[in-house]
């Protein structure tokens, strides 16, 4: 008998404390649900983009590439999916994707930097400082690389490199340039390929000549151009083809 007492009253224990155990899982419960449905409600779907870095691809491309579908949970949402869809387009060399909380993705990107425009049988395309083909265009809505013409592409792909000479020399020659000067120049001409033209936004004509020493043309083109910026001279052209380059102005 003696041995049978504590017994029951660990069992009367064990009965005693029941109802808390309930009441508390009741409480975890409670508690997973509320946090699912908190995690899940609009206080974190995402309402913000942020886009850094992008200069030559519009932000409103980058969210079209980026493919974030509208009401998206910022915690479902793969952001190595948008990473990829982003890495898979050729005019970016690095791509970074954020989340940050409660509902701003941010996306830091890294471009190819474009030289150059070339007219193709299908329209435009352009050229990065490789000669690469980084991208194509049915018109040109905004010029804001110069546009190599008296050359023409046939069937560029993106991603294809440019071998036609005319083309790679001109790009050379811009790739020397700083980028304020490349900013300063709308049209490059190579249909003569010992007269080369280059033209400005001030519609100044600049005679390069002929594919030698385009390196220090590149030089002598920037130093020109921020004399006559910082002086405000009127001139008409610049003509490369002599030792010292000769400045004509405008009467």
């Amino acid at each position: 008998m003696n041995n049978e007492e504590p017994l029951l009253t660990e069992r009367v224990k064990d009965k005693s404390h029941s109802p808390w155990k309930f009441t508390v899982l009741l409480f975890v419960l409670f508690l997973l649900i509320a946090g699912f449905l908190f995690l899940n409600s609009p206080f974190f779907t995402v309402g913000t983009v942020i886009v850094n870095g992008n200069k030559y691809i519009s932000q409103e491309e980058v969210y079209q590439i980026a493919g974030i579908p509208e009401q998206a949970n910022i915690f479902r949402l793969n952001i190595e999916r948008v990473k990829q869809r982003l890495s898979d387009d050729l005019r970016l060399t690095d791509v970074e994707v954020k989340r940050n909380f409660p509902d701003t993705v941010v996306i830091t990107l890294k471009e190819r930097q474009p030289l150059a425009l070339v007219a193709c049988n299908y329209g435009f395309v352009q050229v990065d400082r490789q000669g690469m083909v980084v991208a194509v265009f049915k018109n040109l809505k905004q010029k804001n690389l110069p546009l190599i013409t008296g050359a023409k592409l046939n069937n560029p792909y993106i991603g294809d490199i440019v071998e036609t000479e005319q083309i790679k020399t001109i790009l050379f020659y811009l790739n020397a340039l700083d980028e304020e000067t490349l900013n300063k120049l709308t049209e490059i001409d190579v249909k003569i390929p010992k007269q080369l033209l280059a033209y400005t936004t001030d519609s100044i004509t600049i005679r390069l000549g002929d594919n030698q020493k385009l390196d220090e043309k590149a030089k002598l083109t920037q130093d020109i151009l921020q004399e006559i910026h910082k002086k405000k001279i009127n001139v008409e052209y610049v003509d490369m083809n002599y030792a010292v380059p000769f400045v004509k102005l405008r009467k």
